[in-house]
């Protein structure tokens, strides 16, 4: 081989060797340069150019979640206030069965009647629809035996006459003093001092139970001696079921509707307890409407 070709090969060799030099150089440059990023959040947090209009997007998300999960809370939290309102007035109406309905409550249910915690676990597990389903099945029985029973009230109203005098010709009567009431309450309307019967209920509550307000029984018991002061004596099976639903049948005209109506608080006792809507504050902070 000539010094011609011996000049050429090594010129050959020198290349390669630069080139592989060159090479090995663009891949480590691009080894140390190159980013790898495990989401495409990642990459536009860490685009100056997208960055900025990620945040916002990112912001907006979050406020939305937010505002989202507040309805949210705010629905489940009515619903559950809802259910809770229902639950106590299904444990009310199941302590005002006679002995008979209670243990075909009981059987119905498959619960032991003779377990009042277990009875009363089972009313408040039950769900909306369920509890709803047992209150009408429970009033619309309530309604039946008062059907019937009203077609004796003439009968029952001539008899309680004649049997709430003793021999002294006294009146006798546990209930006296609330029919006394209640005449005074109808003379009052029928002379205009009240336009109509909710008017006196809600005055009665007001003027006799006051700070301490009323509980149920007592707003259906006056209720029922506002429409028959001499009838028979009120009677919480025969007489609740009917005069319940100003409370919270499909007409709940004691609840709601017009300028002052019933409604729940917290007197200093800590118990929960009817007052009318125009003087509750006056007594409580912690009050709600019924629903």
């Amino acid at each position: 081989m000539n010094k011609i070709k011996q000049k050429y090969y090594a010129d050959i060799t020198s290349i390669a060797k630069t080139l592989d030099r060159i090479a090995n150089a663009l891949e480590n440059n691009n080894k140390e340069d190159k980013i790898y990023y495990k989401t495409r959040k990642d990459m536009f947090a860490d685009n100056p150019c997208t960055k900025e209009e990620y945040e916002y997007e990112a912001e907006q998300a979050r406020l939305y979640t937010d505002d989202i999960k507040a309805q949210d809370d705010a629905l489940n939290k009515e619903t559950q206030e809802e259910l809770d309102t229902q639950h106590d007035y299904l444990h009310q109406l199941v302590q005002d069965l006679d002995n008979e309905r209670y243990h075909e409550f009981c059987n119905l249910h498959c619960i032991r009647s003779n377990d009042a915690v277990e009875v009363s676990n089972y009313i408040t597990d039950l769900d909306y629809v369920e509890v709803l389903g047992i209150i009408k099945e429970i009033e619309a029985a309530n309604e039946d035996d008062l059907l019937i029973s009203k077609s004796d009230d003439q009968a029952n109203e001539d008899e309680y006459n004649n049997d709430i005098l003793n021999n002294n010709g006294v009146t006798y009567d546990d209930d006296y003093d609330l029919r006394v009431t209640a005449k005074m309450y109808i003379a009052e309307l029928e002379a205009g001092d009240f336009r109509t019967k909710k008017e006196c209920i809600l005055d009665y509550i007001t003027n006799e139970f006051g700070s301490q307000g009323a509980r149920y029984t007592d707003i259906i018991k006056f209720a029922f001696y506002l429409n028959h002061p001499n009838g028979p004596q009120f009677n919480s099976t025969r007489d609740r079921g009917y005069y319940s639903l100003g409370m919270s049948g499909r007409n709940p005209y004691l609840t709601r509707g017009g300028n002052d109506y019933l409604v729940k608080g917290i007197n200093k006792e800590d118990n929960e307890r009817y007052f009318a809507l125009s003087f509750v504050e006056s007594v409580t902070d912690y009050w709600k409407y019924i629903k």
